[in-house]
């Protein structure tokens, strides 16, 4: 919901506080541009995951067909909708479908550029890249690595063309767009950073090795240089680096989901059979194998894995065409019905997850969240879950706190109602009842995750 927070700041003018927000404004901007249209802030954060997952279908095909023609492009639209998580996460108020459409313009005009001696389709995608990079910061990929991958095709493959002015152009589209940004961090925190988590986001991937080691909070983020965070711990990163090598891939085909694999696996085989790095989609498995690479150095998570699940679709049709092609071929007729069971079977492996609610695990926080924003007599309510901060604001007073910040709150709290997570609960149960707090209600979402809505007891 912090998307949402820096987005009203934005909308009532205040555009430091908007900044100042621990994720980049592209996405809280485009909230507040639409909040209009709705009146309602989660749905204007939905609006955009929505139409973007939908658009995005037009550079995707023109992405495929440019690589490996109508057919392939056709069935990786058909794998498209079937994705289990980028349908999921279509009305989630998250940046993954915003940047996951960023991410496939760009890489549409870098194509474009590399089939042709023009180079404003290199300067096009240096823009679009820098807008994934305000969305999300690994946008800044997009920008190095595709001028990384120009240098390669024009000077290590030896295609004809060479130029310094094609990757020139690239780097001027985004730094164009992005620099003003760049440049507001640097004035802001007085150090050099392309995003204020970066430092924050590699101490949990430390964290996961070396859990004895110091953490660095989000408010420190800005002000910790990764490099000494790195040189701190030199053993425990290398060895983080190692094994998040292998669980990065784990992660991306999850992302995927399982049911693709076999098709996926085909596509990779037909892609790396004869001079595999002169093919058109060589910059996209160079664009994976970058992001994989840079996901083990930092995180990683199936969250991250997401967007590059469109670009991976042309293996996957091409994969299945593969089968149908050889079964039609081995068998005739039959082999339509053996594609079709095929298909079948992978429909009924992937449906289900595709079909899966939304949301449905964090349901309990909006029914807490509507259970306090209707107490009367507005009440000054105190909860350690932002979720329920945002869906219980209304004429009531919402205090938003850390799990580590309650044991000196409870001395003097000058509130009506506590709602805390299990973990926070179970860990403040004794110190709660001390000060003469009660459980009123429980709203759960299994055995695993829990909100605990407690009321001072009269007299206390």
């Amino acid at each position: 919901m912090l998307y949402i927070e820096a987005a009203r700041h934005f909308w009532e003018g205040d555009w430091v506080a908007g900044l100042a927000s621990f994720y980049p404004p592209l996405f809280p901007l485009m909230i507040a541009a639409v909040y209009p249209l709705f009146g309602d802030w989660e749905l204007a954060g939905q609006f955009w995951p929505l139409v973007l997952g939908i658009l995005v279908l037009f550079p995707l095909f023109g992405l495929l067909q440019r690589i490996y023609g109508h057919r392939v492009a056709y069935a990786g639209l058909l794998f498209y909708g079937m994705s289990p998580y980028l349908a999921r996460l279509s009305l989630e108020v998250r940046t993954e479908l915003p940047y996951t459409f960023f991410l496939v313009v760009s890489l549409f005009f870098l194509q474009r550029g590399l089939e042709n001696e023009k180079r404003m389709p290199l300067f096009v995608s240096g823009i679009v890249s820098a807008l994934a990079y305000l969305a999300r910061p690994e946008g800044i990929g997009l920008m190095v690595g595709g001028a990384a991958y120009l240098f390669y095709r024009q000077w290590g493959v030896g295609l004809p063309g060479r130029s310094l002015l094609k990757p020139a152009a690239l780097v001027l589209g985004f730094a164009l767009v992005a620099a003003p940004y760049v440049l507001y961090l640097r004035w802001d925190t007085g150090n050099w950073l392309i995003s204020r988590k970066a430092s924050f986001i590699v101490s949990l991937g430390l964290a996961r090795y070396d859990p004895d080691g110091d953490q660095v909070g989000v408010k420190e983020s800005a002000e910790v240089s990764i490099v000494r965070l790195i040189s701190s711990r030199p053993l425990s990163y290398a060895g983080k680096v190692l094994i998040d090598s292998f669980r990065s891939l784990g992660y991306y085909f999850e992302a995927l989901h399982y049911s693709y694999l076999p098709f996926l696996f085909i596509g990779w085989i037909l892609y790396f059979r004869g001079r595999f790095w002169e093919k058109g989609d060589s910059l996209l498995i160079a664009v994976i194998a970058f992001y994989l690479g840079v996901f083990a150095l930092l995180y990683v998570t199936r969250r991250y894995g997401i967007p590059l699940v469109p670009i991976s679709l042309g293996w996957v049709g091409a994969g299945f065409l593969a089968v149908k092609e050889y079964t039609c071929n081995r068998w005739g007729r039959k082999g339509m019905l053996i594609t079709g069971l095929v298909l079948l079977l992978f429909t009924v492996g992937t449906l289900p997850k595709t079909l899966q609610a939304i949301g449905e695990d964090k349901f309990y926080l909006r029914l807490a969240g509507a259970y306090l924003k209707e107490k009367p007599d507005r009440p000054t309510i105190v909860t350690t879950n932002g979720r329920v901060a945002f869906y219980a604001a209304g004429a009531n007073r919402i205090l938003v706190k850390k799990s580590n910040e309650l044991a000196g709150f409870l001395e003097t709290a000058d509130c009506d109602y506590i709602a805390l997570d299990k973990k926070a609960y179970l860990e403040s149960e004794s110190a709660l009842k001390q000060h003469g707090w009660s459980l009123e209600k429980e709203f759960s979402a299994g055995d695993r995750e829990a909100l605990f809505v407690l009321r001072r007891a009269a007299g206390s």
